[in-house]
């Protein structure tokens, strides 16, 4: 049985861009950040942004249900969550609407006017057309049943859609979709810029053991949390995140029977629990 140590080693071996911790590292980086949010939204001003630390989301943005991959500011407050979805899990609605609430729920003081809230989005990164629209980018917001007023609360749900159709997509965001469908990036810069920062961390001396020390960070605080609040809640979270970043089955028992000690028919309870709950 592979020890903990080994399972990640295994991991950061294998790490791409739709590597859940790689995805985090490198897209924290504030200029590869501000990059990929320009190639998003051209019309936004990214020249000052602010990305909040890992350690900061786990503490004050994380709770049962969600935790946020990644969160950046620019100098007006507006605030941007960007989600690297692999998984369609059929759910990209009612976690948009959830993670707005806890983004505003950080953003005013007790007694603040409503008025102060700032804009907020939530952008998923999907390896799958969740909709089957065939859109590649959709900014969703809240509207009238009659006529198309828009109601302005600040909040939008962008996804976009790898697998969509990219001959309105600029050629950095193209670049970007190639990282997520595991291609080589050809287009643009910024894909193949990650690309190669990929490469290069995982050949630097300290990047393994940040990468690990990460990865075992967030396992050990999703265990910590199934032995404070019930692993039969809890687990079936850690589950659907391994497949959320595209593990598959027989790699899900591995990470449940080695990271966490449980036998193999613990294991496989667990992961058919999650699937009923999926």
């Amino acid at each position: 049985m592979l020890s903990q140590k080994e399972a990640l080693r295994r991991k950061f071996a294998q790490a791409d861009f739709t590597d859940d911790v790689m995805f985090g590292l490198i897209m924290s980086q504030p200029e590869i950040c501000k990059r990929f949010l320009q190639a998003v939204l051209p019309a936004y001003d990214f020249d000052h942004i602010k990305v909040t630390p890992q350690k900061y989301l786990k503490t004050s943005y994380v709770t049962r249900a969600g935790r946020l991959d990644l969160l950046c500011t620019n100098e007006n407050g507006t605030q941007f969550n960007v989600e690297l979805q692999m998984v369609d899990e059929h759910n990209l609605a009612k976690r948009s609407r959830y993670y707005h609430a806890l983004l505003a729920n950080n953003m005013l003081a007790p007694g603040e006017d409503y008025q102060n809230l700032k804009e907020t989005y939530v952008i998923f990164l999907c390896g799958f057309d969740p909709f089957g629209l065939g859109w590649a980018v959709t900014d969703y917001q809240m509207t009238a049943n009659h006529g198309k007023h828009i109601l302005g609360d600040g909040t939008h749900m962008l996804i976009l859609n790898a697998k969509g159709d990219w001959r309105e997509v600029n050629d950095e965001l193209k670049g970007i979709f190639q990282l997520v469908l595991k291609q080589r990036a050809t287009y643009g810069h910024l894909g193949l810029e990650i690309a190669r920062n990929i490469k290069d961390f995982k050949e630097s001396k300290a990047g393994g053991g940040k990468y690990m020390a990460l990865a075992g960070e967030f396992w050990e605080n999703v265990w910590e949390d199934a032995r404070e609040e019930g692993r039969k809640e809890m687990v079936p979270l850690l589950v659907k995140a391994l497949m959320d970043s595209g593990k598959q089955e027989p790699e899900i028992m591995t990470y449940l029977e080695t990271e966490l000690g449980l036998s193999k028919d613990e294991a496989q309870e667990y992961y058919q629990l999650a699937m009923t709950k999926a």
